[in-house]
């Protein structure tokens, strides 16, 4: 992941809840995704001294949504209409 650094790396938020899904369920899942969420974007809207390149981790915030409603569509928490 060039310019963001390891906390940030989406891949890694998606490999732990998937863990958690086949493990604990899909909430546990959830709350993977929801946490990663919620501290990324403080980071990135709170800033933290400009050490973060915030372009880069809106990116990786984005992968993450898409794949947290894929785990919803996945589990038929929500429609596709």
């Amino acid at each position: 992941m060039d310019g963001v650094p390891s906390e940030y790396n989406s891949q890694t938020i998606i490999d732990e809840a998937e863990s958690k899904l086949q493990s604990e369920g899909v909430q546990a899942a959830q709350i993977v995704y929801q946490s990663a969420l919620l501290d990324w974007t403080d980071d990135v809207t709170m800033g933290d001294g400009g050490t973060i390149q915030t372009d880069r981790v809106k990116e990786e915030i984005a992968k993450l949504w898409l794949a947290y409603a894929d785990l919803n569509k996945r589990n038929n928490l929500v429609s596709s209409v």
